[in-house]
């Protein structure tokens, strides 16, 4: 694909309430994501001391690389950046599911093997 034709994907992209595009047509893919960071919480509201970890693309989230331990299990105490999973798509390279901040793993809501959309809770860490 022409790279104009890509930017031409990327602006209709931002015109859409959609938060990702995903395009397969054999061998050749691609996936895109608008990226937008959620929205803050209006002025006056305390923060929750839950925070959503959420999945950054659609496919098949794996608890854990192949072969290696499972990585995000409820009460595991976490630092912000650690690998708590990752959900494998078509286009070949898994993305990696880290944690947003300091924490614990409270909740743990999706299965190895499981499908999963953009933005989908994965987990809920209470802040360390």
């Amino acid at each position: 694909m022409k790279n104009s034709k890509l930017h031409a994907v990327m602006a209709w992209l931002k015109t859409t309430d959609l938060a990702a595009v995903s395009y397969h047509d054999g061998s050749f893919g691609f996936e895109l994501a608008a990226g937008q960071a959620p929205a803050a919480p209006p002025p006056g509201i305390p923060s929750c001391r839950y925070v959503p970890v959420c999945a950054p693309a659609v496919g098949v989230f794996q608890a854990s690389a192949p072969g290696r331990a499972k990585l995000g299990e409820e009460g595991l105490s976490v630092k912000e950046g650690d690998a708590l999973g990752q959900v494998e798509t078509g286009a070949g390279q898994p993305h990696v599911v880290r944690s947003p901040c300091a924490g614990r793993v409270a909740r743990v809501f999706a299965s190895a093997g499981q499908a999963v959309q953009y933005g989908q809770p994965l987990f809920f860490l209470e802040r360390g």
